[in-house]
């Protein structure tokens, strides 16, 4: 099978034709039908996280091994199943719940696979979707989609995944409370497209690029920053009287995004980063409680909150995101674009030997 592969942390990808798998057990092989492009990618792609002050964490000793096809959120068509798999018939189209972990601690066994400390995912620590098949290891890691595009139901596995969870724990909000969302890329567009579903309170949307603010806009009436004119700060305390927000959401994670996330806070205020971008928050720590507030994280989200999520989309009540389509090959060019800060929306990967779906309710 064909596969753009990691094989040096730092290099670029390589089109590699590797030896397909064979489905043992509950295992279900999928040929790839849609694969997002997610900027975690990025990351994984570099091998560390920047923890700021010149510090890294490498993927390397997390127990990320190389070669590597990457690519976490994935639709595929079923072709084969192990020989005790139930619930998987060849010919379906489903979407991989890519955040899979040992199945045996604490967090695995409270249905956050997503936070096991000896993950299994898909695309990082497994092969996954960059290549034309791939291998999921349960059946119950499948969700049917319906008559959803797999170019727009891919990136729910992730992006659309965790903009959900961080809203979930900012929400309930009061319609005068206020929400901040930071960074109007791929998660913020994300974000925009869901909170409705969740709140009613204010939004404010800051970016520094106006193609992305320009994107933000068509999903509903925010107010809109754009952070590379003037402070952005200054204008969220214009905006709420000086009062601050309850609530922020950090698609970036920046050092510089997380400060200014802290200092628009109200009191009893929550700030969630949920960006990997790196760097470092120093915060007074008389600050925390003198203003009652919460710095917390959020990373992906449970099974269970995919399925929620993929009930809510196939409802129709949403309006998807922009996704632009490229062949396999293309994988390494869409990463470049990806870091420059050219793609607005999402990017999916169609691998070359895949026909394509036809087209869908969205």
């Amino acid at each position: 099978m064909q596969s753009a592969q990691l094989t040096e942390f730092g290099k670029p990808l390589v089109l590699n034709e590797i030896r397909g798998p064979e489905p043992q057990g509950r295992e279900v092989l999928l040929e790839t039908v849609a694969c997002g492009v997610c900027h975690s990618d990025l990351h994984m792609a570099d091998g560390y996280y920047d923890l700021g002050g010149g510090r890294r964490t490498y993927l390397k000793a997390a127990g990320m091994s190389l070669p590597r096809t990457l690519g976490h959120e994935v639709v595929g068509r079923v072709l084969a199943v192990g020989p005790t798999a139930e619930g998987a018939e060849a010919g379906e189209v489903r979407l991989v719940y890519p955040w899979i972990g040992c199945g045996e601690c604490k967090e695995c066994g409270r249905g956050a696979s997503h936070l096991c400390g000896r993950s299994r995912a898909i695309g990082v620590f497994t092969d996954g979707g960059y290549s034309d098949h791939v291998l999921v290891p349960d059946p119950r890691f499948l969700l049917e989609i319906g008559d959803l595009r797999p170019e727009i139901a891919c990136s729910y596995a992730c992006a659309g995944l965790t903009a959900f969870s961080a809203l979930r724990k900012i929400t309930p909000l009061d319609p005068d409370d206020g929400l901040l969302i930071i960074g109007a890329g791929g998660l913020g567009l994300m974000a925009l497209q869901l909170v409705r579903e969740l709140t009613d309170t204010r939004v404010i949307v800051v970016d520094s690029d106006a193609r992305k603010l320009e994107a933000a806009a068509r999903f509903g009436n925010w107010s809109l920053i754009d952070a590379s004119n003037r402070s952005a700060f200054a204008q969220i305390r214009t905006l709420t009287r000086r009062a601050g927000v309850a609530a922020v959401v950090d698609f970036v994670g920046s050092g510089e995004t997380a400060r200014l996330g802290y200092g628009s806070l109200a009191r009893n205020g929550t700030l969630v980063v949920v960006g990997l971008y790196g760097g470092q928050l120093v915060v007074p720590t008389p600050a925390l409680p003198l203003k009652n507030v919460t710095i917390r994280g959020s990373y992906t989200g449970s099974l269970s909150e995919l399925r929620y999520l993929v009930s809510i989309v196939r409802a129709g009540q949403l309006r998807p995101l922009p996704a632009k389509t490229f062949p396999l090959d293309s994988a390494q060019e869409v990463l470049d674009r990806l870091r420059s800060g050219d793609i607005v929306g999402r990017a999916v990967l169609r691998p070359t030997s895949t026909p394509a779906t036809p087209p869908a309710k969205q």
